[in-house]
C-alpha cells in the first residue's frame, strides 16, 4: 500500500511548484494542472503503480476536490447583484453552447461512422464529470470515455481558452467568463477566476446553468438526433 499522507504531500508540492513556475514563465503550456497530470502519469507508469492503488491513497484530495468545485460559486455570490440582471442572456448562451456542442459531436460521429456507443459518450461534454457520466450512462455511452473527454475539454479550455478568446478580439471579462463557463466547465471557470474576478463570477453562473440545461435538454435532443 502507498502511504496516503506522502501521496497528498507529493501532489500538493508538485502543484505549488508548477504554479510558481507558471507565474515566472507566462506560457499556457505551463499550466500547473497539465504538468501535474503529465508528471504523475509518467511516475505511475515508470514505477508500475496501479492507478486504483494510487486513487485510494489520494482519496483525501478527491474529497477536497468536490468542496473546491462548490467553492467556485463564491465569485458568483460576490457579484450576484450584477449577474441577476443578465440571467436570461446567460441562459440563452448556455442553451446555444450546450446544443452546439452536442450537435457538433453528433455530426462528426456521423461523418466518420463512429459506433453509436462512442457517439453517446460524446453527447455531453460541456459539464463536470459526474453529470457527464450520468448522461452518458442514460444514453448508453461508455463512462470512462466520457470522463476522459470532459477532462481533455476542460484542460484545453483552461490552457488555451483565454488566449483563443483574445485572438478573436473577445476581451470583455463577462463575455470571456460565459464562454469559458459554458464550454470548459470547472477547469475553465477556475481559469476565468484567475484571469479576472468578473470573468470568474460569470463563468460560475454559466457553468451552473449549463449543467442544469445539459441534464434537462441533452438526453431528449440526442435521442431526437439519433432517430433522424
Amino acid at each position: 500500500m502507498i502511504n496516503s499522507l506522502l501521496v497528498v504531500i507529493l501532489i500538493c508540492c508538485l502543484f505549488f511548484a508548477f504554479r510558481g513556475l507558471s507565474r515566472i514563465k507566462l506560457s499556457p503550456l505551463l499550466n500547473p494542472l497539465l504538468l501535474c497530470i503529465a508528471l504523475i502519469s509518467t511516475l505511475l507508469l515508470v514505477l508500475d503503480v496501479d492507478y486504483q492503488t494510487f486513487f485510494i491513497a489520494a482519496k483525501p484530495l478527491h474529497f477536497f476536490l468536490e468542496i473546491a468545485v462548490v467553492a467556485l460559486a463564491y465569485p458568483l455570490y460576490l457579484q450576484f447583484h450584477d449577474i441577476k440582471f443578465y440571467f436570461l442572456h446567460i441562459l440563452v448562451c448556455s442553451f446555444i453552447g450546450v446544443t452546439s456542442a452536442t450537435l457538433l459531436a453528433f455530426t462528426l460521429c456521423e461523418v466518420f461512422s463512429v459506433h453509436e456507443q462512442l457517439s453517446a459518450s460524446l453527447a455531453a461534454l460541456s459539464v463536470t464529470t459526474p453529470i457527464t457520466i450520468l448522461i452518458s450512462a442514460e444514453l448508453g455511452g461508455i463512462n470512462a470515455i466520457a470522463a476522459v473527454m470532459v477532462i481533455l475539454v476542460g484542460m484545453f479550455g483552461g490552457i488555451f481558452g483565454i488566449s483563443l478568446l483574445r485572438l478573436l478580439n473577445i476581451t470583455h471579462p463577462k463575455v470571456m467568463g460565459i464562454a469559458l463557463g459554458v464550454s470548459c466547465h470547472a477547469i475553465g471557470t477556475a481559469s476565468a477566476i484567475e484571469y479576472h474576478p468578473t470573468a470568474g463570477a460569470y463563468a460560475s453562473a454559466a457553468m451552473t446553468i449549463s449543467a442544469v440545461t445539459t441534464a434537462i435538454w441533452v438526453p431528449p435532443f440526442y435521442t431526437w438526433l439519433s432517430v433522424l
